[in-house]
């Protein structure tokens, strides 16, 4: 191989955050856990969202045209349990658990630190193991993990980047 070689270690220090993805047609509805999603565009404001090919979440973004993030608290346990891997097609993981839905109908985890609810405006389908999405944000809000004081500190963050 010409050229220097990829340090595997290197791609470990990108930062990378659990995010519960979401989506729903019809009746079905479905959830997988995620550490690949970030914010791609400032105007208008979008976020995009690496999923491996062949999974069962991917049909209903397709079908929807949406798609809702919930970030998670990285100590939680219980979600990444019920969503990794992925539930069978049969199953509706969402049973017992308090949700909310926003503009798109995706169920939203309230139990999460914030959401964003999406609507889908572009797809890539490189030929490697993940597909890309790409949503645009249409609503978003603030979970039952944030306290008020997590949620100042955050927009006073986010105001100095600016």
């Amino acid at each position: 191989m010409d050229g220097p070689a990829i340090d595997p270690t290197i791609l470990l220090r990108m930062p990378q955050h659990p995010f519960l993805l979401t989506s729903f047609a019809g009746e079905a509805r479905t959830g997988l856990v995620t550490t690949w999603a970030q914010q791609c565009s400032k105007s208008p404001l979008l976020v995009m969202v690496a999923i491996e090919r062949g999974t069962e979440i991917e049909p209903l973004i397709r079908d929807t045209r949406a798609f809702a993030l919930t970030s998670l608290n990285p100590n939680d346990r219980l979600i990444p349990r019920r969503f990794n891997p992925p539930p069978p097609h049969n199953e509706d993981p969402f049973v017992g658990m308090r949700l909310l839905s926003a503009i798109t109908g995706c169920p939203i985890l309230k139990r999460g630190q914030y959401w964003l609810d999406c609507e889908l405006v572009g797809h890539l389908a490189p030929d490697a193991s993940h597909r890309i999405y790409i949503g645009q944000v249409l609503a978003s809000g603030l979970g039952e993990a944030t306290s008020t004081a997590d949620a100042a500190q955050q927009l006073a963050a986010m105001a100095e980047s600016n």
